[in-house]
């Protein structure tokens, strides 16, 4: 069956690292996607989050980033004079280019950057790794 004009755009937005049209994400942090000799990297903006409010998954060859960055509004009455930091869910899906080895995944969450490596492979993997992310030493 022959492919739709909005499959091809969602399929074209996930491959560029783009969100989704319809993402239920409220912002989309800054992130940078480059690969070294070894492992394919994932640097991501993600200043005032909470480690425990991240969650980092890899099914095949999706990486899903998950978060919530909490608004200092919620918790007492403000008015904001000037606004340019995003606040609540954030959801980023990005396409791995190439098979990577699931089981070596390393995260680390560091001075407001969470930073993904993923080691290269020869071999497909079809699996789903919910990422653990390491205390940054």
């Amino acid at each position: 069956m022959a492919k739709t004009y909005d499959q091809h755009l969602q399929e074209g937005l996930a491959y560029l690292s783009l969100p989704a049209l319809e993402s239920r994400s409220a912002w989309a942090p800054n992130t940078d996607v480059y690969e070294t000799p070894d492992n394919l990297v994932v640097k991501m903006e993600i200043a005032g989050i909470e480690r425990d409010d991240l969650e980092i998954t890899l099914n095949d060859r999706l990486l899903l980033v998950r978060g919530h960055r909490k608004d200092p509004c919620r918790q007492r009455p403000c008015s904001f004079r000037q606004m340019e930091i995003d606040y609540g869910y954030f959801e980023r899906r990005i396409v791995i280019p190439r098979s990577v080895d699931g089981s070596r995944v390393r995260a680390q969450f560091q001075n407001g950057f969470l930073h993904s490596e993923l080691p290269k492979s020869s071999t497909s993997e079809h699996a789903t790794v919910t990422i653990i992310i390491e205390r940054a030493s």
